[in-house]
């Protein structure tokens, strides 16, 4: 009983640490008809839900692991790699790899218009928030 109540006070804690506001789901390459200007098209919503209109839909946390940015030489040349992800309340509808997550708001202008692509599963079970690794998209 007392597991139960310290696992929703977690997740109540995530939920609070959230300030970004996210749309997820699968776009697609469109062509504005009037500027003719190169645009991203969203086909599938996946979060928030299409009918979500509360104050709190899209609410998420964007984050990095660490400010360390770790050099990768596999393919010969070097790449400078950090890992972001997504953290998103409990109980939200799964995502999938390849996804895309736009930041539409957040307290951090550096972060509204990034992009990013889901890039593996979130843990699930006794967990505070859904944590899905990102990639950011050029």
């Amino acid at each position: 009983m007392r597991g139960a109540r310290m696992l929703i006070r977690g997740q109540h804690m995530a939920d609070s640490r959230m300030s970004e506001t996210v749309l997820v789901g699968k776009f697609r390459d469109g062509t504005d008809p009037d500027t003719k200007e190169a645009t991203r098209v969203l086909v599938e919503q996946r979060y928030p839900a299409p009918d979500d209109t509360s104050p709190d839909a899209g609410k998420a946390r964007i984050r990095w692991g660490s400010r360390e940015v770790s050099n990768s030489q596999a393919t010969g040349s070097p790449v400078a790699m950090q890992e972001p992800y997504l953290s998103v309340p409990f109980g939200t509808a799964r995502f999938f790899t390849d996804d895309e997550v736009e930041c539409s708001a957040s307290p951090d202008p550096l972060l509204v218009g990034r992009r990013f692509k889901i890039s593996g599963a979130a843990a699930a079970g006794q967990v505070s928030a859904y944590r899905y690794p990102l990639e950011e998209l050029s």
